[in-house]
């Protein structure tokens, strides 16, 4: 009976999640165009405000995850009011529907990195890598300076518009130094740092390296028949940029003490490069 009761469980949390169709109208103002993606809490659609006329991204508290899903959701539309930065999204509205919470923030057109990597074949080399990390570095340093960590620096959350970077989704984003919350918000998390590292500058800057990774392996073929090894025997990377992971990585080598050191130090491995 318990099998049974959890297969129900089960089928009842994906109905409530089945995402919205086409021309769904939302608060009696945004009708959806279509999904962009979902997460742990929240679906997110590209939806056209019937005010205005234009596109806007329209994210929904995630239906099966009830109040620790809408809390989460006000807890990113207040962080988003906060950031006022022309590559991250700003908020537009916050409603109520429907017993979730909807937040419309600047709907961003073009590609993710993921997108990029994974569907376009698009190689980074080191120079590439150092160009688009300093692009994101600059956002990420702001984000700090606005008192919070983004802590979930990955691939799909950067959009690439021609030479302007973009940072997207602050779903997981906490106070610098924020207290963990017992409420059970905190459980949904999914991206899980190295011990469960803390709201901390650090975090962000792990993130980081975990990215430029993602970035570097863009150039690698695995040998066939190989056994899997680890990122510094798989990579060819110069004696500069193996430094600069390993300190972003915090291993075999002292982290850095904040972003900016790490800038200094890209700034100047990428102007090498460009020589």
């Amino acid at each position: 009976m318990g099998l049974v009761a959890e297969r129900l469980r089960g089928f009842i949390k994906a109905w409530q999640d089945y995402p919205l169709p086409e021309g769904k109208l939302i608060g009696g103002r945004y009708v959806i165009q279509h999904l962009l993606g979902e997460g742990s809490y929240g679906l997110t659609y590209c939806c056209r405000d019937t005010a205005d006329g234009e596109l806007y991204a329209l994210k929904q508290s995630r239906p099966s995850k009830k109040d620790a899903g809408r809390k989460l959701l006000e807890k990113e539309y207040r962080i988003l009011q906060s950031m006022d930065h022309p590559r991250i999204p700003a908020c537009r509205d916050y409603l109520e529907f429907k017993g979730s919470n909807w937040l419309v923030s600047e709907y961003v057109t073009g590609k993710t990195l993921e997108d990029l990597i994974f569907d376009d074949k698009l190689i980074y080399g080191e120079r590439e890598s150092l160009a688009v990390i300093l692009k994101l570095a600059e956002l990420v340093m702001h984000v700090h300076s606005r008192g919070y960590v983004h802590l979930d620096l990955r691939i799909p959350n950067v959009i690439l518009q021609g030479d302007d970077l973009y940072l997207i989704d602050f779903g997981l984003a906490k106070r610098i130094g924020e207290q963990e919350d017992s409420s059970g918000a905190d459980a949904m998390q999914t991206v899980v740092l190295p011990e469960r590292m803390p709201p901390v500058v650090a975090s962000d800057l792990y993130d980081m390296g975990q990215l430029m990774l993602f970035m570097l392996y863009s150039a690698y073929e695995p040998e066939r028949g190989k056994q899997e090894r680890s990122w510094r025997e798989e990579l060819q990377v110069s004696p500069d940029m193996l430094m600069l992971l390993n300190r972003l990585l915090g291993e075999h080598a002292e982290p850095y003490a904040d972003t900016a050191d790490f800038v200094r130090d890209a700034e100047a491995i990428h102007q090498s490069l460009l020589k």
